[in-house]
């Protein structure tokens, strides 16, 4: 009998799920590495150690391994150099879909904390479009590599809002994210010290890569990571610090500029100017506004980077038609917009298909950029998203993007902590700045080092909303809450509870 009672203790005892797990994981390592040392090659082995370690890691301490993945993924961007392929996947293609699959089981642990994920219901339909739209695209390469760049992020949003279940985890996740930034900042300094704008020109301006492949990563990187170095100086209390943290912001500032790009530029404005909206700090902003402004017209190449946005209304001999402004993106909307409402009404709802988006810009005529085999970049996010797998997914995406900021919103507004009232208020300011990336360019959407790094944070602020919702301080929203409402809609509020009765005074 005693041995029974023990038996059933052990199996009910807490943590024996994990552990049965991390059995059976142990012993597929030793069965899939032992044929592996008979069949593949050296790469292909190191490949399959390097995998299963990283599964059978994040078994044991999930969030620590969050943390280290979101952090790895944002120096990958710097290894583009790496050569070699493992069964025809690269580096960055190998580790996007590896995480992504290890990120999936561990939500799989913990899918009954997902329904009340706010993010949820709209991510469902988001899905649904994505994988009709990537049945119809018959190149199954360039498919799954769009599908993952348009889903990774989402599943490392949830994941890092389920496993960063702790103030102190979210704290140590946000350090760490700043403090690699400094590898990138480091690299890029280091470039321009060793003369690189001198051998890079790019539409007649020599420009900053740094550590990057191309120009338009390396400014969205340093956007980000400037934007934080301004909301670490506007929360530091400690002197010392905010007077490091101030360099920081600097030296990523500085390399943005030296980039030229005008969407890194203007998001920048953005988010750190909606930073200080939000936070209340209103002579901060002055500042900033009275800066940027004597900035610009000090600075003929700031004038001449932005100067269509006076010709857009006040038209001349250098931009003859509108059309051209904007390195011409202005005809690419107009043109491919035209085009894509030509279709048949089956394609206008469910697009024409995962990368099949070419098809419709390649109607236009780019005087900056001439088509290349007939292929003409979109210059708009949502407007890609929108001619490959159609409106319902890109609404899905905005409603997503709201949902960011509501919750931001709530926890900047109820939490009783003061780090996580601050990083709220950054993550609904980045997200303005995402938005307004993603309108004028491929930024945040088709970028998926960058698309990680905006919706990781947005992860860390919505791993608070789920924390607040647990005691009580904010409303219940994702799935869990639609079908309450729904319920509530159908049969009418619950019944009011009996009250006991009691026998009148005498």
């Amino acid at each position: 009998m005693a041995i029974l009672d023990a038996i059933k203790s052990q199996a009910t005892r807490p943590g024996l799920r994990a552990e049965l797990l991390t059995l059976g994981v142990g012993l597929l390592m030793l069965l899939v590495l032992t044929g592996a040392v008979l069949k593949l090659p050296v790469v292909a082995q190191f490949a399959l150690v390097a995998g299963l370690s990283a599964t059978l890691a994040s078994i044991v301490r999930p969030a620590l391994m969050i943390t280290a993945w979101f952090l790895l993924r944002i120096l990958m961007d710097l290894l583009w150099w790496v050569p070699g392929s493992v069964f025809s996947l690269n580096l960055m293609e190998l580790y996007t879909g590896g995480i992504t699959v290890l990120a999936l089981g561990l939500i799989a642990l913990r899918a009954r904390q997902l329904q009340d994920h706010p993010c949820l219901p709209p991510f469902i339909a988001y899905c649904l479009v994505l994988v009709i739209g990537g049945v119809r695209n018959l190149e199954v390469r360039s498919a799954a590599e769009i599908l993952a760049r348009y889903l990774s992020p989402f599943v490392l949003m949830f994941a890092v809002s389920l496993l960063l279940d702790s103030r102190s985890k979210r704290r140590r996740f946000v350090i760490g994210a700043t403090a690699v930034g400094l590898v990138p900042i480091a690299i890029s300094l280091y470039h321009l010290a060793r003369g690189q704008m001198a051998t890079i020109n790019i539409q007649g301006y020599h420009r900053l890569v740094g550590g990057y492949m191309n120009v338009h990563p390396h400014a969205l990187m340093m956007m980000i990571l400037g934007s934080l170095g301004v909301w670490w100086v506007l929360v530091e209390p400690d002197s010392r610090r905010r007077l490091l943290m101030l360099g920081y912001t600097g030296a990523a500032a500085l390399c943005l500029y030296l980039t030229y790009v005008r969407t890194g530029l203007v998001s920048f404005v953005l988010v750190s100017s909606a930073l200080m909206w939000i936070t209340g700090r209103r002579r901060e902003l002055s500042a900033l506004v009275l800066v940027g402004v004597v900035f610009v017209i000090a600075t003929p190449a700031m004038q001449d980077r932005f100067k269509d946005v006076l010709l857009f209304f006040f038209p001349n001999d250098d931009v003859l038609v509108r059309r051209k402004i904007g390195s011409g993106r202005i005809g690419i909307w107009t043109a491919a917009i035209g085009e894509y409402l030509r279709h048949p009404a089956s394609d206008i709802l469910l697009g024409l298909g995962i990368g099949k988006h070419w098809l419709l810009t390649r109607a236009a005529t780019n005087p900056y950029a001439p088509a290349k085999d007939g292929f003409i970049d979109t210059h708009n996010d949502y407007l890609t998203m929108t001619f490959q797998v159609g409106p319902v997914a890109m609404l899905s995406y905005i409603a997503m993007q709201f949902w960011v900021v509501r919750a931001s919103w709530a926890v900047f507004q109820r939490s009783p902590d003061r780090f996580s009232r601050s990083f709220a208020a950054y993550s609904m300011a980045l997200m303005i700045g995402a938005t307004a990336a993603n309108l004028l360019s491929n930024a945040f959407i088709n970028r998926i080092t960058q698309s990680w790094v905006l919706w990781g944070f947005a992860g860390v602020t919505f791993a608070e909303y789920l924390q607040l919702q647990r005691e009580g301080l904010a409303p219940m929203q994702g799935l869990a809450g639609t079908l309450g409402r729904v319920r509530s809609l159908a049969l009418g509020p619950p019944p009011s509870p009996a009250l006991p009765r009691t026998r009148p005074p005498r």
